[in-house]
Formats: structure tokens, C-alpha cells, sequence
């Protein structure tokens, strides 16, 4: 008679990473936006240490209209060797524009004493394509 054995294995599924929200120092905004066409602007964001790799972009506007764009970076936590580097570098976001009139953009540039966001935040007019 035949019988069945199950065996498993145990994975390691710590992370040895986390994810943070990175300081963005500058923003190339344009002087206005065109309706319906989506803009690439250049972000500079602050790099703390070695251990700090960009990931990406997240933005996400609210029901308000009010655009926000947070740089994430990951943090590397089993690296023992995390050298304080202060590096900016620059990535491209882009935003389609889809709102009339002006477009709201705020730009993460890190905590207050608090740990309350602080944010740089831009009015910027939009016009529509046809009578630029």
C-alpha cells in the first residue's frame, strides 16, 4: 500500500527593504498647461544615504482637483555600510491635464518637527489647445 508525504518548505519572506518618502528640492513647472495633453516635468529629489534607491513617482490627485507628487525611494535594511551621500537627482514625472483653468500641483519636501508633511505647492493655468 502506497502512501502519501507532504513535505514544505519554510520561505524567508522578511523584506529586507522598506520604502520612504523621498524630499523633493525642485520642480521644473511649466508657465502653463495645455488641456488634454499630458506634461513631463524634470524633479530633482534629495538621496539621503547608499542604502536609498529610487523607485518611482506616486501621484495621486484628491477629490478637490489638488494634484500631489511624493518621489518613494527604498531602503535597503540589511546593508550594513549606508554612507550619508545627500545626492539630487533628477527624474521626469508626467501629468495629464484634465482639469479647466488652473491645475493645482504640490510637490513632497519632507516632514516639520512634527512629522506633519510639508509640501511646495503651484498654481499653474491651463489653457486649451486650440487657442494657444
Amino acid at each position: 500500500m502506497g502512501g502519501l508525504s507532504f513535505s514544505s518548505c519554510e520561505l524567508d519572506t522578511q523584506e529586507n527593504f522598506h520604502f520612504v518618502n523621498l524630499s523633493i528640492t525642485e520642480a521644473e513647472i511649466p508657465d502653463f498647461f495645455v488641456l488634454g495633453q499630458s506634461h513631463s516635468m524634470d524633479v530633482t529629489f534629495l538621496r539621503p544615504d547608499s542604502c536609498t534607491y529610487f523607485q518611482g513617482f506616486d501621484v495621486f490627485t484628491d477629490e478637490t482637483g489638488l494634484t500631489t507628487v511624493v518621489a518613494i525611494g527604498s531602503v535597503l535594511t540589511q546593508e550594513g555600510d549606508c554612507t550619508s551621500t545627500e545626492d539630487l537627482l533628477t527624474e521626469i514625472v508626467s501629468v495629464t491635464i484634465k482639469d479647466v483653468e488652473f491645475y493645482t500641483l504640490r510637490f513632497y519636501t519632507g516632514d516639520d518637527a512634527n512629522g506633519n508633511p510639508l509640501y511646495d505647492e503651484h498654481r499653474v493655468p491651463v489653457v486649451d489647445g486650440i487657442n494657444q
